[in-house]
């Protein structure tokens, strides 16, 4: 959890006043510096992890993205609220995208002072691991709704998905390194097959 969002300054604020109309304004070179602060803030408060799915942020911008948990395209007047603003890795933010993350649909004036109506696990608002348990570093399983619709709305199953290709992939190399272990155990009238076989490997792995 954020447990100090940023603070703007007075100068940010009165740039931000001045120069931003909507969302879209969010990418305007003269806010530069005050995304860098933004990530230097988070980067510290969040552990260099990924909101959504914990996993370590990269320090090049491509690596990293300034999340808004509420899209800004939604509710344009959130876009530089600080509480909804958080880091994520590019892949958990390019899924999630501009999905709606409330569990009533109805337009706020206010940014919301807790995550009640909100369907995802809030970086400010929620404690992570009371939504969400992450098996083996790969498997990500709920432990609540909110968890639940994290997991769907980011796509944090992608992680499982990786980890079975890797175990099928394993599994058509065991068969090989099996029969090499068993030929080691018939004796020395076969060793010259175990050889030969102990080379198949090698090869096999340096490819």
């Amino acid at each position: 959890m954020i447990l100090n969002p940023y603070t703007f300054s007075k100068e940010e604020k009165s740039l931000v006043l001045a120069n931003f109309s909507n969302h879209d304004d969010w990418y305007k070179s003269i806010f530069d510096e005050i995304r860098e602060n933004l990530r230097n803030h988070l980067r510290q408060e969040q552990n260099n992890q990924c909101c959504y799915c914990c996993k370590n942020l990269g320090f090049d911008l491509k690596d990293v993205d300034i999340e808004h948990i509420i899209p800004k395209s939604e509710i344009s007047i959130f876009t530089f609220h600080s509480k909804n603003l958080a880091l994520s890795c590019p892949a958990c933010n390019t899924i999630k995208h501009d999905k709606s993350v409330f569990l009533k649909t109805k337009s706020l004036k206010n940014y919301p002072t807790n995550s009640k109506n909100i369907k995802i696990v809030h970086p400010h608002f929620d404690t992570y691991e009371e939504h969400i348990a992450i098996i083996d570093n790969s498997i990500y399983a709920a432990k609540s709704l909110k968890g639940s619709e994290t997991i769907s709305i980011c796509g944090l199953f992608r992680y499982w998905e990786v980890v079975e290709k890797a175990k099928k992939f394993r599994a058509k190399q065991t068969p090989i390194s099996n029969l090499v272990e068993e030929i080691r155990q018939g004796g020395p009238e076969v060793e010259e097959l175990s050889k030969l076989l102990m080379s198949i490997v090698s090869k096999n792995t340096a490819t």
